[in-house]
């Protein structure tokens, strides 16, 4: 019997992932075959220690780079992509969409130092249960307050308040548009109302007219528009699709969509991203909530986080371990490997500054992986005590990747492990592509066509 999709051309979709450190994108044909994968690093700008931008036009360069590599490999035209992203990240444009800043990254901590007024009279507690994150003094709502008390001009006067990811998707299609996924990080969200909500709004004196439409992740955005096409390869008919956070896409093309499954995303934080029917339980267990899969019934996304562990580790790889090194992590690795279970009693706490320790580089090596594992396992202790219990987890990240670390997380936390494929996240936005495209209903038919089958 021939297969009617063997003698049909099969669509294409290219996911992209707007990472913390690198944008990563992926080819992909609509049965989930990747053709082509590349990645940039990402460029920030820093004109203070505590503050972390990023220049909006090097920015959309960068994405329609990575863009361009991917079209050059494409055997045919590209039917549709999207983006998933580390959002959190701040920007104004004047009415055209013409970047009046750059855009303030979520790694950004001035207003953890400078506690402007606007947001005083708002805990976090209160935050969390609006949004889903409780965020006061990092991520878009503190970066709104800032600039506002701190440029009131340029504030008053900008023509749209948004983050990197809509500002892309205008740039794109020359609609303004934010999936709830994404708006959960913008802190303006009412998340259960899926709109914005009133009461930030008007502390941070901001009119409706000035923010994205809200709308579901999977949706059309429209199509490329002329010069995006020029920028980017592709053709006017490429259509442009909503994405979602970034652990959502990733859990979306591994096939984490039911309570009882758990993903690991390891990468400048290691992320646990679990779905779960209750978001009132979400919250009271002060975990991030995402919509995830509500909007159809199904479960919203708990997130738990290690944060900025990754940072810390390869401060241990540069300087104590492999430094100077060129092939640093195949060493680290290899060094883990020969180490005894224990590493000679060395523990080390990733969530404080790095230090010199006298001790051999393997013993080392050992104690990073095991710290990183024995922080992972109280998250997931403190989730059990609670009612929360899975048995069964799929991995992803680089440290995924290694022959030693899956093994020493499987053993310090009792779970079963599967390892994700490398670029999760892009994959997870190539599928919301294909949803959006009409190639798939919806999550479960695009896991079932084109996901990874790691997570059975």
């Amino acid at each position: 019997m021939v297969n009617i999709m063997d003698k049909q051309a099969k669509k294409i979709l290219i996911g992209l992932d707007l990472g913390t450190s690198a944008i990563k994108g992926v080819l992909m044909d609509q049965c989930g075959k990747v053709l082509a994968e590349t990645e940039k690093t990402a460029t920030f700008t820093r004109f203070r220690s505590d503050w972390c931008e990023i220049v909006p036009e090097t920015h959309y360069r960068d994405v329609c780079e990575v863009i361009r590599k991917l079209a050059v490999a494409a055997p045919s035209p590209v039917t549709a992509l999207a983006m998933t992203a580390a959002s959190g990240n701040t920007l104004l444009t004047d009415l055209a969409g013409r970047p009046l800043t750059n855009i303030i990254s979520w790694l950004d901590r001035r207003e953890e130092q400078a506690k402007t007024t606007e947001l005083k009279q708002f805990s976090s507690a209160d935050v969390r249960q609006v949004t889903g994150w409780p965020c006061v003094d990092i991520f878009p709502l503190a970066h709104l307050a800032w600039l506002r008390e701190n440029h009131p001009e340029l504030y008053k006067n900008a023509g749209q308040y948004c983050m990197n990811t809509d500002w892309l998707l205008f740039r794109l299609t020359g609609n303004w548009l934010m999936d709830y996924s994404t708006a959960t990080t913008f802190h303006l969200q009412n998340q259960i109302g899926q709109c914005w909500h009133q009461p930030f709004l008007k502390t941070l004196d901001i009119t409706a007219e000035k923010l994205s439409r809200l709308t579901g992740s999977g949706k059309t955005a429209g199509n490329l528009t002329l010069q995006a096409a020029r920028d980017t390869g592709l053709s006017v008919n490429t259509q442009v699709i909503t994405g979602c956070f970034d652990h959502p896409a990733a859990a979306r093309a591994m096939g984490v969509l039911e309570p009882g499954q758990l993903l690991l995303s390891c990468g400048t934080s290691w992320v646990g991203f679990l779905p779960e029917m209750e978001r009132q339980k979400i919250i009271d267990l002060e975990l991030l909530c995402d919509p995830f899969l509500s909007n159809r019934n199904g479960p919203w996304g708990a997130i738990f986080s290690i944060p900025y562990i990754g940072r810390t580790i390869d401060a241990y790889i540069n300087n104590y371990i492999a430094p100077g090194e060129s092939d640093k992590y195949r060493i680290f690795n290899e060094l883990a490997a020969d180490a005894k279970p224990g590493a000679d009693g060395l523990k080390i706490d990733l969530r404080e500054p790095p230090r010199q320790i006298e001790a051999e580089r393997r013993n080392i090596s050992r104690a990073v992986m095991e710290g990183a594992a024995e922080l992972l396992n109280g998250q997931i202790s403190h989730l059990k005590k609670s009612g929360i219990n899975f048995r069964k987890a799929v991995m992803t990240g680089g440290p995924s990747h290694s022959r030693i670390w899956p093994q020493i997380v499987a053993e310090t936390t009792g779970l079963e492990l599967a390892i994700g494929s490398r670029h999760a996240g892009a994959k997870g936005a190539a599928l919301l592509a294909g949803i959006g495209a009409g190639i798939y209903r919806d999550e479960y038919d695009a896991y079932k066509t084109a996901g990874d089958n790691y997570a059975d």
